[in-house]
């Protein structure tokens, strides 16, 4: 499981960074257009805000792989470590319940968009769907991972 989350991290790493550049080329790109040449790339702020939702789905698939989102633990801590793991593994559950129901929906409803093209770049809504549905997917394996760490008794850290 271990290499899986590493294997998942490099890519999720790389393929953030790798949008993140695109879409400050974008961005770039249709200011000095507007600005300096005096016309509009008619296609840059539809791409640019189908960038930026593949970049906060996966983008907060990393965030929750490091732990990184905020949660309130002043109580949790001060609880002793049986009581701390038993809750460990039932917000895990909860949360892999959530994030696999987003998962299973964003499946149905890019399905159901695959007919219907964007408006400026004319492609299927499908691929712009397809954000949410990996991030929920790397969301998932995220919440398999941790939640067999804290059945397991693992120390806490990383999601793995």
């Amino acid at each position: 499981m271990t290499h899986l989350m590493r294997a998942l991290d490099w890519i999720l790493d790389r393929v953030t960074l790798v949008l993140l550049a695109v879409l400050l080329l974008v961005v770039g790109g249709q200011v000095f257009s507007r600005y300096v040449l005096n016309h509009s790339l008619f296609w840059s702020e539809e791409l640019a805000r189908y960038l930026f939702i593949y970049l906060v789905f996966l983008g907060s698939a990393i965030v929750l792989r490091r732990n990184g989102h905020i949660q309130v633990s002043f109580f949790v801590e001060r609880l002793p470590p049986g009581v701390r793991r038993a809750i460990a593994v039932l917000a895990d559950l909860l949360l892999l319940w959530f994030t696999a129901t987003i998962f299973v929906q964003s499946i149905r409803l890019a399905s159901m968009v695959w007919t219907v093209l964007t408006a400026a770049m004319e492609i299927p809504w499908t691929l712009v769907y397809l954000g949410i549905v990996l991030g929920m997917a790397a969301m998932v394996l995220t919440m398999f991972g941790a939640l067999w760490r804290h059945v397991a008794g693992r120390p806490e850290g990383d999601r793995t």
